[in-house]
């Protein structure tokens, strides 16, 4: 991931990349290549002399707390690759000395440079889908089948161990969807119920398919689906007077309350007759997200976050709120071991 949006550090000019550090020799010394007068080195220490002025941590998360920690008490900004770590206790240990610095520390949820998702918040604050009653969110890919082969050919991957990963998809892929939900609703999770396998992939210790349900307390139903063994992506919302459905780059809107106009979504309105009184029509149109390193989109996660530290505001994203998607996470886990739902 880091890859992807190096550029966003290369290509504003009020930023200087110092050093690009890997444990990956080689990797280093590929990104340091991309920009001008940047030094690459495996060494994290080089990441807290007092020439930097912000960390962004974008390793392995059962590195999180170490180099996250680490760079906070030396006084640095600190942007982390979500999940916050792979336990609670790391997670809240991360969150701990963020509260103790007076500098700009946060987290990096990638769903958030898409203006769709901003455009879906206003929907749902300005009452244009109604009372929201029912989410779903998938998102699914083929990954774990690639890792789970490479171990079995003695070449393991860290999001094959529980102790390094924190579980297996779940954790990796639904806290984007636990944050949104909480986000654009205003309401809490307050039960999980759920069950995880590994099912394909025999090289990994966690789960390759996870699916939840949870009971917000505002009484609407999320569902969550995951998956390393298999494609597929979708995010819908449904409300007493709308439906917001996005899959495959392409949006369908419906709403009786009216046209609709966003950062990128457009709704012309229009009612037809259906069981239960009239409802707006269904109208399609494709929305593609902006590119990770693109600094023209104003709502880049890692652009809002340099404008913080320069401007001296808080990240766009805090450390606790992403220690409140690991509880999500961890509720999830427990009800997948015990069989019963369990409160958050």
């Amino acid at each position: 991931m880091a890859a992807h949006y190096l550029g966003v550090y290369r290509d504003l000019d009020w930023v200087r990349v110092v050093n690009c550090i890997d444990a990956a020799p080689m990797a280093a010394q590929k990104a340091a290549e991309t920009i001008p007068g940047a030094a690459a080195t495996s060494d994290f220490t080089q990441a807290l002399g007092p020439e930097i002025d912000a960390v962004i941590v974008s390793s392995p998360n059962h590195w999180h707390r170490a180099q996250a920690v680490a760079a906070i008490e030396s006084g640095k900004h600190v942007l982390l690759q979500k999940p916050v770590a792979p336990t609670l206790e790391d997670a809240e240990a991360i969150a701990a000395a963020a509260d103790r610095s007076t500098r700009t520390i946060g987290l990096y949820m990638s769903y958030f440079d898409q203006p769709l998702i901003h455009d879906l918040r206003d929907m749902v604050t300005r009452g244009w889908l109604g009372d929201i009653v029912h989410c779903y969110a998938r998102l699914m890919h083929r990954g774990g089948l690639m890792w789970s082969d490479e171990a079995l050919a003695g070449n393991p991957n860290w999001r094959g161990s529980v102790a390094q990963t924190g579980g297996g998809c779940f954790i990796q892929l639904a806290v984007h969807y636990v944050h949104i939900f909480e986000w654009v609703t205003g309401a809490r999770i307050r039960h999980v119920s759920g069950y995880a396998r590994n099912l394909h992939c025999p090289g990994l210790e966690g789960e390759d398919l996870a699916c939840g349900i949870f009971e917000l307390d505002s009484g609407a139903m999320l569902t969550m689906d995951t998956a390393w063994c298999t494609n597929g992506e979708e995010l819908s919302v449904h409300g007493t007077k709308g439906r917001f459905t996005y899959r495959d780059n392409k949006l369908a809107l419906c709403s009786n309350v009216g046209p609709y106009r966003g950062r990128v979504a457009k709704y012309d309105g229009g009612l037809v007759e259906q069981f239960g009184g009239f409802w707006g029509e269904e109208q399609q149109m494709e929305v593609k997200p902006p590119a990770f390193a693109d600094i023209n989109n104003p709502l880049n996660q890692h652009l809002q976050f340099l404008e913080a530290v320069r401007d001296g505001r808080p990240a766009p994203v805090s450390i606790a709120s992403g220690v409140r998607d690991l509880k999500v996470v961890a509720a999830l886990y427990e009800s997948t071991r015990t069989g019963c739902a369990v409160e958050c």
